[in-house]
């Protein structure tokens, strides 16, 4: 199971970008930062791989301020994250 996990500067700008990112009709959860992850906000939105470039064409078109993107790799209980 593959999913992205984006992080963000503070939690203002993490429900900014659901707000944002649901007004698109783009899915997604957030969720606390993974342990694998350091961010300096503990909140962090988890979506599906297959919507990556178009959340990434959104945050780009509407300057939403992300961290990062992680893509999460699943298997048996073990986690890797890519940046």
């Amino acid at each position: 199971m593959e999913y992205c996990v984006a992080t963000f500067p503070s939690v203002y700008e993490a429900l900014h970008f659901e707000k944002v990112l649901k007004g698109e009709n783009i899915p997604l959860e957030l969720i606390p930062v993974p342990r694998e992850i350091s961010s300096s906000c503990g909140i962090a939105a988890k979506f599906d791989l297959d919507l990556k470039n178009q959340v990434e064409a959104v945050i780009a078109s509407k300057n939403l301020a992300v961290d990062q993107i992680y893509i999460l790799e699943e298997k048996r209980k073990k986690k890797k994250f890519f940046i």
